[in-house]
């Protein structure tokens, strides 16, 4: 009987490929931790420290550092890490050569509501607790409940999103009638919005205002600007 050499040789290697390979999986496995490595987005670490992020990570009070490699469950520290207050995400992640990594992703506030207890609006509309390590330098809103705070969000996205607006506004204030007044940065007078409706209209009536206001070298003599008005302009001098 003619032997099959061909079909001998491909068992052979075949065998000889999944061993080596389970011998490699498994001598990967018995590697231990080697160290730790968090990134955050941009390099922007404000609002929680990489020494905060390494203590999420921390598994029965015990550094990473030494485990075997087997006993991580990468989606278990990524769940630790994103029920965090200040993280809107987290990749967790293990190298070949041992090293666990994190990039992190932190939220973003969009304004800073004065309260019994302040908290940030972040940019997904969603209540943020204040961080013990950075102070983000964002509007700040008073008179406003949390039951409300739909109704801002999309007036705070407009003056983020507007190169004008998002330099000059640092204040909103919602009146008891649903009309806010705006606080514009070194200038003395106020913004009447009115209720945030038609804010397009409003905010290029103010710039038209402002504009010539600013040509005509006028801007110190008022004490209020008044957008409610559709069309047009009510400004009160001092």
């Amino acid at each position: 009987m003619k032997v099959n050499w061909f079909y001998i040789k491909m068992t052979v290697l075949i065998c000889l490929t999944v061993f080596l390979f389970g011998f490699s999986a498994k001598r990967s496995d018995a590697r231990k931790i080697e160290g730790v490595q968090v990134n955050f987005e941009a390099g922007d670490n404000l609002f929680i420290t990489a020494a905060a992020v390494n203590k999420l990570l921390t598994q029965s009070n015990q550094h990473l550092t030494g485990l075997g490699k087997e006993t991580l469950v990468l989606k278990t520290l990524e769940k630790r890490l994103d029920s965090n207050a200040m993280i809107a995400n987290a990749d967790v992640y293990l190298t070949l050569n041992g090293i666990v990594g994190a990039n992190i992703e932190q939220r973003k506030p969009l304004a800073r509501v004065e309260a019994a207890t302040s908290y940030y609006l972040d940019e997904t509309g969603s209540v943020m607790l204040l961080s013990t390590n950075y102070s983000a330098r964002v509007p700040i809103i008073n008179g406003m409940r949390k039951d409300l705070l739909a109704e801002v969000y999309p007036l705070l996205q407009y003056i983020k999103n507007d190169a004008l607006l998002h330099k000059q506004i640092i204040g909103l204030t919602r009146q008891k009638n649903g009309a806010y007044v705006l606080t514009p940065r070194m200038m003395d007078y106020r913004i009447n919005l009115g209720k945030p409706e038609e804010i397009e209209s409003k905010f290029n009536n103010y710039k038209a205002f402002y504009q010539k206001a600013l040509k005509d070298n006028s801007l110190e003599t008022y004490r209020l600007v008044d957008l409610r008005f559709k069309g047009q302009v009510v400004g009160t001098k001092k």
